[in-house]
């Protein structure tokens, strides 16, 4: 397991003041219009991590996945996704592209349904201001077509590509992504939505066939994943 723990303080080249100076207050601007956002990384928390959220050369087919639970009587229009994803090394996507998910039915060793999935050419990167092993983004794709869904619990993923053969970065064990949690859950919106304890990590890579990130991780670290949903609540 490769899951990268985060240090308390701004791994840059600039202090703690001038990263919080800069790290955005409120949903990310991203998620507009934002239907649910979990909340933000906690730079200060010991118990603040990233999981690995990748498809490298040298990480294959390893993405994470956060739920969130429709209230019953209600309807919802996702119309996008948002991770916030920590890039370890190098920032970029080669080819600019990440690949999306919605499951239904997600349990230990089981990866549910497909309800629907996609990619995205180009998608929107934002920097957020915070830190892990490196800078956080705001990373945001369309779900097109918009995707109705109705009560329930589903999980989301967003993985950042990085599968040109000819860039050495993308080979490199240096260069790694993951999908941020959120321990305090600042500015969240809509936050309870997420139930507790529901991030699952698939990948060939690791040799994990849907495994709950709490069979590793302490009950905090491994509460609520850092993502949003771009769309409309209908009833």
């Amino acid at each position: 397991m490769k899951t990268r723990v985060t240090s308390p303080f701004c791994l840059a080249l600039v202090n703690l003041l001038s990263c919080l100076a800069v790290a955005q207050s409120g949903p990310p601007p991203l998620c507009k219009p934002c239907l649910f956002y979990a909340g933000d990384f906690d730079m200060n928390d010991p118990n603040s991590l990233a999981f690995d959220d990748e498809n490298t050369l040298a990480y294959p087919d390893t993405s994470t996945y956060g739920a969130v639970q429709i209230p019953r009587n209600h309807t919802v229009l996702v119309e996008g996704l948002l991770f916030q994803i920590i890039f370890d090394g190098a920032v970029k996507l080669d080819p600019d592209e990440v690949t999306w998910e919605i499951r239904a039915g997600v349990s230990e060793g089981i990866g549910g349904n497909v309800v629907a999935s996609g990619h995205m050419f180009g998608p929107a990167l934002q920097p957020t201001g915070r830190f892990g092993n490196g800078p956080e983004y705001s990373v945001a794709v369309k779900v097109s077509p918009p995707v109705m869904l109705g009560a329930g619990t589903y999980w989301f993923n967003v993985t950042p590509l990085c599968l040109n053969k000819h860039d050495s970065i993308c080979a490199s064990p240096a260069y790694s992504s993951g999908a941020s949690n959120t321990t305090q859950q600042a500015n969240n919106v809509r936050g309870v939505l997420q139930p507790k304890h529901q991030i699952f990590v698939n990948s060939s890579a690791l040799s994990y066939d849907w495994r709950n990130w709490c069979d590793f991780q302490n009950q905090q670290a491994c509460a609520s994943l850092s993502f949003g949903l771009i769309g409309k609540l209908l009833k």
